[in-house]
């Protein structure tokens, strides 16, 4: 996890999570949403209002274990007309200081853009280069925003509840386009109480996921009225490689520059 968590982040983890037998919330649970519109609205609500910004730090496991790290600066804003903006920088190595990714999502309207230092515009991505790997990741270019609490896309209906990691979860079934995600189905589990999800399954054929993210149930925690998941872990099962991905520094209600989220700015904007 990386240092220096601010007062807010410090406070929320006061706040953690250890398990099925942690204590309640502090706060009663919001009335339980009944349709699939009110649990992502749910969800929504724990993002937050004016925008955010915080550290990420990212580790890459192989089949053999060895792993390489990347460090960013996540930044997130709502657009005007209530959609999400989401661009993350990489700050370290060095070597690939600079490189960004920014995604808009406008309903199920998503644009992806990325960027390679030394490059003079921002490539946007779209149909199956959407599904390939973000970074040399387990994640692809679509699946980061899922720990962030931005589902995938696509025709979703309600499943029949379910436990998970020893807690009541709502699940929700989303069909996707193949040719671009390169999953048929994802199954996602949100987790009752706080609105957060806690793991998702990527199917690309039959019923035996093809990926699995899964929430760390230790980094559940409320901070102020948004509750957050500060860990998830990326497995491909087909691969036996694996991601894991840690949150932290906190800084919510930030008024960012809309530099951050345009196209042709964000790579080049210094915040």
């Amino acid at each position: 996890m990386i240092a220096n968590h601010t007062f807010l982040l410090a406070a929320g983890l006061a706040l953690t999570l250890t398990g099925p037998a942690a204590a309640e919330p502090a706060i009663k649970a919001k009335p339980a949403p009944t349709t699939v519109k009110d649990i992502r609205a749910c969800m929504s609500d724990n993002l937050v209002k004016r925008g955010a910004l915080r550290d990420l730090q990212i580790g890459i496991f192989d089949k053999e274990g060895k792993v390489r790290d990347l460090i960013m600066k996540l930044y997130w804003k709502p657009s005007k007309t209530k959609g999400s903006r989401v661009h993350l920088r990489i700050l370290k190595p060095e070597v690939m200081l600079g490189s960004s990714y920014l995604m808009l999502q406008e309903g199920r309207n998503e644009e992806v853009y990325f960027y390679l230092p030394g490059a003079d515009r921002a490539l946007r991505i779209t149909g199956q280069n959407m599904s390939e790997p973000l970074w040399s990741t387990d994640f692809s270019y679509g699946e980061i925003k899922q720990v962030l609490g931005l589902l995938v896309t696509g025709e979703t209906q309600r499943l029949a509840d379910a436990t998970v990691m020893g807690r009541a979860a709502y699940a929700l079934e989303t069909k996707t386009s193949l040719e671009e995600t390169g999953y048929r189905r994802v199954v996602n589990f949100v987790d009752k109480i706080s609105c957060v999800l806690l793991k998702s399954q990527f199917i690309a054929s039959g019923d035996k996921p093809r990926k699995v993210l899964e929430g760390d149930l230790s980094t559940l925690l409320q901070a102020d009225k948004y509750w957050t998941m500060l860990g998830y872990t990326m497995r491909d099962l087909q691969r036996g490689t694996y991601t894991t991905l840690a949150l932290s520094d906190l800084s919510i209600d930030e008024r960012l520059s809309e530099k951050l989220f345009s196209p042709k700015e964000f790579f080049a904007h210094n915040p």
